[in-house]
């Protein structure tokens, strides 16, 4: 078996009047994203909107702490003023995975 990797899912629950300014910060975070991915970033990451719960869902896959720490790092300043765009602080729940190496 590969090292374990860590599964991050985060709930945003974005104000009644700004979920197109919440939408626009996420779509910034996967462009930066990408961006750091040779740099250490996440190996997969994707974001859904549920419309009956009115949230975001956010999924990424790290490989080690070292790049979760990388990536929440990166991500800080740009999700520092985004307590104008949500009704809550993001949630995030972290699973621990495996995968077998081949």
């Amino acid at each position: 078996m590969s090292d374990t990797m860590q599964h991050h899912h985060v709930i945003l629950i974005p104000l009644d009047n700004k979920l197109e300014e919440t939408r626009n910060l996420l779509l910034e975070c996967a462009k930066l994203t990408s961006l750091k991915r040779a740099e250490g970033g996440p190996v997969s990451w994707c974001a859904s909107y549920d419309e009956n719960k009115k949230h975001f869902f956010v999924d990424v896959l790290f490989s080690s702490q070292k790049e979760a720490d990388f990536h929440h790092e990166n991500m800080g300043s740009l999700l520092k003023n985004s307590g104008e765009l949500l009704a809550a602080r993001p949630k995030t729940v972290v699973n621990y995975v495996f995968s077998i190496a081949p």
